[in-house]
């Protein structure tokens, strides 16, 4: 397993990426092209469990990120019991060099993909001809079945796998049931208390504007709700998006910065505010004062008569 992995510059000025995809889409991109579990192929095995558990986010949250990512930015594909991942353009900005262990490590690890359509999926966009022979190389073996017609209808072709295959699948399928339904349990109470309390209403503020709620802004939020109220909430969000940083780690610095002059609610700020232009006037009015007080004639223009006195003076020295 390698220690890092590289990301392309050219990652931050596609136009796919500039356009379609959100903050939280972009992160969790990355996360996609440098987790642990990551291969030198861009195919890997991977559980939802296991991204949730890394990235602080709910299954549902996964869920629905994988979902995008495989129907709508068609970025990845994803076989749910083999729970193996493929990265579309992995092999373009990956896979563009060869040697000796570069080849043996593509081999080695092409030879423990279960889904062989994934194989063909990374292989379009490999560029260097030399590995894409190697890719091409393994789409002709004889347990290259049709994998995905295979999991549509849950069962197992005994002429191309074997019966420790099928039991195999069928244990990923109920351990994949479990995971779904611990955190099922978990998401229904939190929508309760989202639904039953105040709180609800700045969950609602927060998807709309920040992102999707996972386990830590979900503790964040509720904190939030027990010290501010709700249209202070509002007022943090419109300030940050003026200023192009709608994440939850600006609002929480105004926020914060609001708490320590004790202010907690949107009429409290108002009074801030009318306090501080109150403050800001009466210092310019002592400026005023100052500047009426002292003598005008330092500040006048010389009259003509002045300026020939000086003139006279220079060319006499």
């Amino acid at each position: 397993m390698a220690i890092f992995r590289k990301l392309h510059t050219a990652f931050w000025q596609d136009a796919k990426v500039i356009e379609e995809l959100t903050p939280e889409d972009k992160f969790f991109f990355i996360y996609l092209l440098t987790n642990p579990a990551t291969t030198q192929i861009g195919i890997y095995q991977i559980t939802k469990k296991q991204m949730s558990f890394e990235l602080g986010y709910s299954i549902e949250s996964i869920n629905s990120l994988m979902d995008r990512f495989e129907n709508h930015h068609k970025l990845i594909k994803y076989n749910p019991y083999t729970r193996e991942i493929a990265l579309k353009n992995w092999g373009k900005y990956n896979l563009d060099r060869s040697g000796k262990p570069m080849l043996d490590c593509v081999k080695k690890e092409l030879e423990e993909v279960s889904d062989i359509s994934l194989i063909e999926y990374v292989s379009k966009g490999i560029k260097k001809e030399e590995i894409k022979d190697i890719f091409k190389s393994y789409l002709n073996k004889d347990n290259a079945d049709d994998i995905e017609d295979l999991c549509k209808s849950k069962k197992l072709n005994d002429d191309t796998y074997n019966e420790s295959y099928h039991d195999t699948f069928k244990d990923l399928g109920q351990e994949e049931e479990k995971d779904k339904e611990e955190y099922k349990e978990k998401d229904i109470d939190k929508e309760k208390d989202l639904k039953s309390s105040n709180v609800g209403k700045y969950a609602k503020l927060y998807e709309q504007n920040i992102g999707l709620i996972n386990g830590v802004a979900y503790e964040w939020i509720i904190n939030i709700s027990e010290e501010i109220d709700l249209k202070l909430f509002k007022k943090a969000i419109e300030i940050a998006t003026d200023k192009g940083k709608c994440n939850k780690g600006y609002i929480g610095g105004i926020i914060r910065q609001w708490l320590n002059n004790n202010i907690k609610t949107y009429d409290d700020l108002k009074a801030y505010e009318l306090n501080q232009g109150g403050q800001l006037n009466d210092r310019k009015s002592k400026y005023a004062r100052e500047y009426e007080n002292e003598d005008e004639s330092v500040y006048q223009k010389p009259t003509e008569e002045q300026l020939r006195r000086v003139r006279e003076l220079l060319e006499s020295n």
